[in-house]
């Protein structure tokens, strides 16, 4: 009885795991693999096809060749001609198997190349589709780092065990069919020795997925450690503080368990499989002792003999190579599950059904109605109840202490984000009505964190204006305005220098010099608003003044917003919106926010009493 419910219990479980969601994603993965090389997939499926009929023609000829020699050894009457014809049509199929095979190995290299390169894209279009807000959630981090793994690997993988499994299959039904010749049975029988191999790889497949899963964010943070060591960004701060060895330590603790645990587990998988093994071994040796005993009883000729032991042989390799294909698209299944699960991410931030173009020129502005704004994961609240108009062509700084709201304010207006409440609004038309595109097309932006392109320098200009990408007249203009074109004209290649040290040949810049890079990027850009966030923070004080001044001259017409910790460039501003906590608590120009002798003048004085010791910041205006 408790054999019984042992034995119920082992199929249950084996059934469970094969249901049709355990293979679910490999239909969509087929057509996947379609659409990125058709014709090669039915070339390589037709050689396959016929490849596996091979092995089962090549066993009957090698029955008839050894029959024919020994009715030629009984009967010394009968010609020789017959063998030697037998023998050059086995050297025919021979030659044909192999050359069948090296031909599908070549096509299935270029299938996999071109699938690959096809898989990358897609996963590559996804992951730059999706919005910022994606990109604030560790979870995204985990599921992108699995879906780039499985991604790059797991569907070739797929692909080439699905050409296997197909082959295979029609090579034991081709091996099955010389085996009924001898008894219908002995195919069970083979299939039943194998089940046992079968079933112990799905179950160990199902422990190395989860195991690795649950590796991922520990395996994030040691290639964050390793990026730490090998980044330029770095670097001198390891050397610096002798980081190294804490660093190197930390690395090594993560690896070396993730190399113990894949240890352990294939240690119990060996032991487990000697057993599995040694069943199946069993089971063809008994296969075989059965059909010597019908030779030795005469029962079937020597060539039968020969054929049946190698149906016997090749069948039973060709049902484990079936189960273990079977195995591994189970257990790449769960992989590429990860990668669909990734593609089927969608951007919050989308295009409405019928979008509006950006008005061609403002006429009454922006606005923010009541805006409130929380980051995802966040429980408190970036922005609250922000009211704010602003015509076109002024001229806007935002000022207040770090984490006030200042440059989450600039992202609402990019609408990298959407707000939780409240409304904004062009020339009073709702910013979610707009085509992205057009509306990020009429807006300007250097960050803080602006991005530093390890290529040349008129890439990382031009890149503010794709359209004029070959325009160098409008690139070397705005390097000009941006106050870069000096020291980019003494550079050995000029416009045409790489930058950064990640190529041959690069050339780092100072903090100073990529900063008017990342405004020369701005200036390309036709929009109507230009957004700077802390663009100056590595220029002097001199040099940002200037810079400012031509600013001023440049973005005449234009909706401009600024933030600065500055106050002697904040103060050139139209008029001062002050944040504190998420809420605007102060507004006006200079002079009136100065009057009022709010924060705004509190954190002037107190940035003024540094180059003028004799000011109280405490003191009145």
């Amino acid at each position: 009885m408790g054999h019984s419910n042992r034995s119920n219990f082992f199929w249950s479980r084996l059934l469970k795991r094969l249901t049709p969601s355990a293979l679910s994603h490999i239909p969509r993965l087929m057509k996947f693999v379609w659409s990125a090389s058709p014709y090669l997939l039915l070339l390589t499926t037709i050689i396959n096809l016929i490849n596996s009929l091979l092995p089962a023609t090549q066993l009957y000829v090698n029955k008839l060749i050894i029959d024919q020699v020994i009715l030629t050894l009984k009967t010394p009457e009968i010609p020789w001609n017959p063998v030697f014809i037998f023998v050059i049509i086995s050297f025919g199929l021979a030659i044909a198997q192999d050359s069948l095979q090296e031909l599908l190995t070549y096509f299935s290299q270029i299938m996999k190349d071109r699938f690959t390169l096809h898989a990358n894209e897609i996963l590559l279009k996804q992951a730059v589709h999706l919005d910022l807000a994606h990109y604030e959630l560790p979870e995204f981090y985990d599921l992108l780092k699995r879906a780039q793994q499985s991604g790059s690997s797991y569907p070739v993988l797929a692909l080439e065990t699905a050409t296997i499994l197909l082959g295979q299959i029609i090579k034991l039904i081709t091996l099955v069919g010389l085996l009924i010749n001898f008894n219908p049975l002995i195919s069970l029988f083979l299939l039943f020795t194998s089940i046992p191999t079968f079933s112990i790889g799905v179950g160990f497949s199902e422990k190395r997925f989860k195991m690795l899963k649950k590796q991922t964010q520990s395996g994030r943070f040691a290639d964050y450690l390793q990026s730490i060591m090998t980044n330029n960004n770095f670097v001198k701060e390891v050397r610096l503080f002798n980081l190294e060895n804490h660093l190197m330590g930390q690395w090594r603790t993560i690896r070396l368990q993730f190399n113990q645990e894949i240890e352990n587990l294939a240690k119990k998988h060996a032991r487990v499989n000697v057993l599995a093994i040694i069943f199946s071994k069993t089971g063809f040796y008994m296969a075989y002792a059965w059909v010597i005993l019908k030779a030795l009883q005469s029962q079937i000729t020597i060539g039968d003999l020969s054929m049946y032991a190698g149906a016997f042989r090749q069948s039973q390799g060709a049902m484990q190579k079936i189960l273990e294909s079977i195995v591994k698209l189970y257990e790449t299944n769960l992989y590429i599950q990860q990668f669909f699960e990734f593609l089927e991410l969608t951007p919050k931030i989308k295009n409405p059904i019928n979008p509006l173009c950006f008005p061609t020129f403002l006429q009454s502005g922006l606005v923010l109605d009541n805006v409130s704004f929380t980051y995802p994961g966040s429980l408190r609240p970036s922005l609250h109840h922000i009211n704010l108009s602003v015509q076109p062509g002024e001229n806007i700084a935002l000022v207040g202490t770090n984490g006030a709201g200042k440059t989450t304010l600039l992202k609402l207006i990019a609408r990298f984000y959407d707000v939780n409440s409240g409304q904004i609004t062009f020339d009073g038309i709702p910013i979610s009505k707009f085509d992205l595109v057009d509306l990020r097309r009429n807006i300007g932006v250097v960050f803080q964190d602006f991005a530093r392109y390890n290529l040349s320098v008129s890439d990382n200009i031009s890149f503010g204006n794709l359209d004029e990408y070959k325009n160098f007249d409008l690139i070397r203009q705005a390097a000009i305005d941006a106050g870069a074109s000096e020291f980019i004209e003494q550079l050995d290649h000029g416009y045409q220098t790489m930058l950064g040290k990640m190529f041959p040949g690069g050339h780092e810049l100072s903090g100073g010099q990529w900063q008017k890079i990342g405004l020369a990027r701005a200036f390309m850009s036709p929009a109507q608003i230009l957004i700077l966030d802390e663009p100056t923070a590595a220029l002097d004080a001199i040099a940002e003044y200037e810079l400012f001044q031509r600013f001023r001259q440049l973005a005449k017409g234009k909706m401009t917003f600024l933030v600065s910790h500055r106050f002697s460039t904040v103060r050139m501003a139209d008029r001062i919106v002050v944040l504190d906590q998420g809420s605007i608590c102060e507004m006006g120009s200079h002079q009136e926010l100065m009057d009022h002798n709010g924060l705004y003048a509190h954190m002037f004085k107190v940035q003024s009493s540094t180059y003028r010791p004799d000011l109280n910041p405490d003191s009145k205006p």
